[in-house]
């Protein structure tokens, strides 16, 4: 589906599965033709007075719609990510690592295996390795060649859509249970969302939070995010994922 709408300025991808920037760019029907091709889709910025309005829209369509609190950082948060890489080292038996088209598969492939375990689904590994988007992942790895911890970011909206191309995707924090506790997520969301700043020029941020995740808003305030006007709406085909989610 990326492949085949990459040139609609109306379509976002970063590595998971194609979505509408906004119910502007499309409406419900085609966001539900969306979503039962691929599994899930999304709207990637809700307005909240019509949030409840899409929601039900989508279970009337029977698929299952899961709302996130969509949270936005720009230049404060660029400046709080600095603040965090100087003042917070890996710990000393992690390195960090850059995934590119040079990591090796087995490298890849325990990243993915951690992140799941985790319930975070990662990109796609042409996306972590930027191949097919601006995009970064980061990953604190062991002297073993276990990974630990990651994170993400990524071009999201088109590049000529008309006003979010300059704003990228953040998040796919995950971090092994043997390693928790250590602020790993914080050090390598910074990483990613300095890598961001520096290869591409991307200032503008965003990330999707389900309402209660008490741990990713806690993260996310300390990077110099905050909550917008927007929801982000995932939706899933309960036929391709009877949970009703593809990650946390």
């Amino acid at each position: 589906m990326s492949d085949l709408l990459a040139l609609d300025p109306r379509y976002s991808y970063y590595g998971r599965t194609v979505g509408l920037v906004s119910p502007s760019d499309g409406g419900i029907d085609q966001l539900a033709a969306l979503t039962r091709v691929q599994g899930n889709s999304n709207y990637a910025a809700v307005s909240l007075n019509e949030t409840t309005h899409i929601k039900c829209a989508l279970e009337t369509r029977g698929l299952t719609p899961l709302v996130y609190r969509k949270w936005e950082g720009t230049s404060h948060a660029v400046a709080m990510a600095r603040t965090i890489v100087g003042k917070t080292p890996l710990p000393g038996d992690l390195s960090l690592l850059r995934v590119d088209a040079s990591t090796p598969d087995k490298t890849l492939a325990s990243l993915a295996q951690m992140a799941l375990t985790c319930g975070v689904l990662p990109s796609c590994g042409e996306a972590l390795r930027g191949m097919i988007k601006q995009a970064v992942c980061v990953a604190a790895v062991e002297e073993s060649g276990r990974v630990v911890s990651c994170a993400a970011a990524s071009a999201f909206a088109h590049a000529k859509h008309a006003s979010l191309a300059d704003q990228a995707w953040w998040g796919m924090l995950a971090t092994a249970k043997s390693h928790r506790g250590q602020r790993l997520s914080l050090i390598l969301g910074a990483h990613a969302l300095l890598d961001m700043e520096a290869r591409f020029g991307f200032r503008s941020f965003m990330t999707g939070v389900e309402p209660g995740n008490l741990a990713s808003e806690t993260v996310c305030t300390r990077m110099g995010l905050e909550p917008g006007a927007y929801n982000i709406i995932g939706c899933a085909d309960p036929a391709s994922l009877s949970s009703g989610r593809m990650t946390k």
